[in-house]
C-alpha cells in the first residue's frame, strides 16, 4: 500500500459498466441537493465520487466525473448554465478520489485527509473561483471573491467531518463485503 495511487485498472468492459453505474449514481445524488447552487449547495454526490475513486482509480474516475458533469449540466440541466470550470473541477475531483482511495486500506485518517484535499481544491478554491468568474461584471471586484469565499468556508468546515464519516462508513462496508476486486483487470 502506498501513500497515493497514480495507477488504475485497465479500461475493460467490466470497468466501463461499473463506471456507467457510478456515473448514474453521481448524477442522481448530485441532483438531490439542498440550497442555492450559486452560493451554497449540499448534496450527496461526494459519495459517488469516493466510490469512483475507490473502485476505478484516478484516471477512469476523472473521465467518469467529466461525463457525469456534462450529463448533469446539459442533458439534465435544471436551469443552471454549463460552465467548463466546473467540468475541470469534476476532473480534478476524480483524480483526487482515485489517488487517495484506489487500492488503499480505508482508515479514518486517510478519508479525513482525502476529504480535506477534495473540499479545499474543488469546493473552496475551484467552485468559489468559478462562481466569481461567472459573476464578473463592471461592478465586481476582489471583494466579491472574498465575500463568496467567506460565505463558503463555514459550510465546508461543517461538512468536512460529516462527509468524511459518511465516506468512511460506506467504503469500509464495501471493503468488508469484498464487492470490488482489487486487481488490474
Amino acid at each position: 500500500m502506498s501513500t497515493l495511487s497514480f495507477t488504475g485498472p485497465r479500461f475493460t468492459t467490466k470497468n466501463l459498466t461499473l463506471a456507467a453505474m457510478l456515473i448514474a449514481l453521481q448524477v442522481i445524488l448530485e441532483k438531490l441537493s439542498i440550497g442555492d447552487p450559486a452560493v451554497l449547495k449540499f448534496s450527496f454526490g461526494f459519495v459517488a465520487t469516493a466510490l469512483l475513486g475507490y473502485c476505478l482509480g484516478p484516471w477512469i474516475s476523472a473521465w467518469a466525473m467529466i461525463v457525469a458533469d456534462i450529463i448533469s449540466n446539459t442533458i439534465l440541466s435544471s436551469g443552471s448554465l454549463f460552465f467548463p470550470g466546473f467540468t475541470l473541477s469534476a476532473f480534478i475531483s476524480g483524480i483526487i478520489a482515485g489517488m487517495f482511495l484506489y487500492q488503499q486500506r480505508i482508515s479514518w485518517q486517510r478519508v479525513l485527509v482525502y476529504e480535506f484535499f477534495q473540499i479545499l481544491l474543488t469546493n473552496v478554491i475551484g467552485t468559489t473561483l468559478w462562481l466569481y468568474l461567472m459573476s464578473l461584471s463592471s461592478s465586481s471586484s476582489s471583494h466579491t471573491f472574498m465575500a463568496l469565499l467567506f460565505i463558503r468556508i463555514p459550510k465546508e468546515l461543517i461538512t468536512w467531518p460529516i462527509e468524511s464519516l459518511i465516506v468512511l462508513v460506506i467504503l469500509r462496508q464495501i471493503s468488508r463485503m469484498n464487492l470490488i476486486t482489487k486487481n488490474h483487470d
